[in-house]
């Protein structure tokens, strides 16, 4: 793989109003040929200061474009939703100043994967090079070290932020950034990250994402329930974190209760599914039917009556669930394009991006939100799983620290799998900051949460740390 040139188009020039102080900035869509025709793109913007952090962010999928981060968080532009939870869903859309940008402390570099976005996807026969997970590290790598060359930041703290699929990106683009013999570069690129965020993280303490947890899944996922129950069933708890806290002190009880099976008790066997309903709504004849096991799905369609909740926002609802269509096996449905979430929200995301592309100026073609082409013939196979890329770096580089930010309400990339992954890595937890808000698997949703989020972010760049 080789990055044949960076280029840029001319700087626009811009200014945003961050907590009472006017920021100027520059604006550039940037665009790294790859050898083969893949491309990686970048919105970047740049403000006054030499050493000032540098910010990578990307999304996930694979396959997916930098949209959400960029319009939801990042950017100094962002989509107007009086309600986050019951966002627009056709025309018109409009955009707003983003009270939550960081370009008053940092420079933003937003990027799109080849494929995804506006970047051309490269030829038929080097597309197995960019579409596995050390390669699309590789690619980012290359990529993140020649915009630093170009725009003389090599003396600015960088980080890498990222959201989904892109937490799996995260810890192997910190291999790849740093290179060596063995690495897909062939060279030692010495390219140590100050931090790396993580939002709605997809990876575990097992070698790749499609695995399964080495827990039993339904202890995981009992917190994101019980807080998504509170918040449907504010009645009953005091609060979703509250309902989260309970549901997790709960939890080894419930994982005992797994382990004897059919050795527990009647009287005990009907205490955990009274226990279990109340945090999940799901009858307790059904839990005990199943072995006092659930699934997400099952959860989702049985905690409204008449609806279904959102896999990648359990606040969003829709009647369901839905009609079985053209999915690759019977009896499922469309887990993107027919998600109470993803399919509400989805309108206008692309509609702002589109006002966005008018404001910038930029290429004409069409954006790809997410390219499922790619998601679909994706590699997950790698040189290490997700937690050793991590450990390994942390060893390393003392100075490097992680941020993990989690949704209650997220049902895809669950709050349960991030604390356990945590208590069974070998991270040096004084340099991890780890948060959850109120809120899914993109956690800037609703203003609250963004507005915690924002503050804790700020306090990650500057190197301060609290956990959970």
């Amino acid at each position: 793989m080789k990055l044949l040139s960076l280029n840029s188009t001319v700087p626009r020039k811009g200014e945003i109003c961050l907590h009472g102080q006017t920021v100027p900035y520059t604006s550039r869509f940037e665009t790294g040929m790859f050898e083969g025709g893949g491309e990686i793109t970048a919105v970047t913007y740049m403000s006054d200061g030499s050493d000032r952090p540098v910010v990578f962010v990307t999304n996930g999928g694979p396959g997916s474009s930098v949209i959400w981060l960029h319009l939801g968080l990042f950017g100094p532009r962002r989509i107007h939703m009086e309600d986050a939870v019951h966002p627009p869903a056709v025309p018109p859309y409009s955009l707003e100043e983003n009270p939550h940008c960081l370009l008053d402390i940092c420079d933003l570099v937003l990027m799109d994967p080849p494929g995804a976005g506006l970047s051309r996807e490269p030829e038929e026969s080097l597309k197995k090079d960019f579409y596995s997970v050390d390669g699309d590290a590789l690619a980012f790598a290359l990529f993140m070290e020649e915009w630093l060359s170009v725009h003389k930041k090599f003396n600015s703290p960088v980080y890498f932020m990222a959201e989904s699929y892109g937490t799996v990106r995260g810890p192997a683009l910190a291999s790849a950034l740093m290179g060596g013999p063995f690495s897909g570069s062939r060279r030692l690129l010495s390219i140590s990250l100050a931090g790396i965020g993580f939002l709605g993280t997809a990876f575990s303490t097992t070698p790749s994402i499609p695995d399964k947890p080495p827990v039993e899944e339904s202890v995981l996922n009992l917190l994101c329930c019980a807080a998504t129950t509170a918040y449907h069933y504010p009645e009953r708890f005091s609060s979703p974190a509250a309902a989260a806290e309970e549901a997790w002190a709960f939890a080894p009880e419930y994982l005992a209760a797994l382990f004897k099976g059919n050795t527990l008790t009647e009287t005990e066997r009907s205490a955990i599914a009274e226990q279990l309903q109340r945090f999940t709504n799901i009858p307790s004849s059904a839990l005990l039917s199943n072995g006092l096991r659930f699934s997400l799905e099952q959860y989702r369609n049985s905690l409204l009556p008449g609806l279904s909740a959102g896999l990648y926002d359990g606040r969003y609802t829709m009647h369901g669930p839905g009609v079985p269509g053209n999915v690759p096996f019977p009896g499922m449905t469309d887990t993107v394009a027919e998600d109470p979430a993803m399919g509400r929200y989805t309108p206008c995301f692309v509609g702002g991006m589109n006002l966005l592309r008018e404001e910038l100026g930029l290429p004409s073609g069409t954006y790809k939100a997410i390219n499922f082409e790619i998601n679909g013939r994706w590699d997950y196979s790698s040189s290490r799983p997700p937690l050793g890329h991590l450990e390994n770096a942390m060893r390393r580089n003392p100075s490097m620290r992680l941020f993990f930010g989690t949704g209650l309400y997220d049902l895809c990339t669950v709050p349960g799998n991030v604390r356990y992954t945590l208590a069974c890595s070998r991270l040096p937890m004084e340099r991890v900051t780890a948060v959850e808000y109120e809120s899914g698997h993109m956690p800037y949703l609703g203003e609250e949460s963004a507005q915690k989020l924002e503050r804790d972010l700020r306090e990650f760049l500057r190197g301060k740390h609290h956990n959970l």
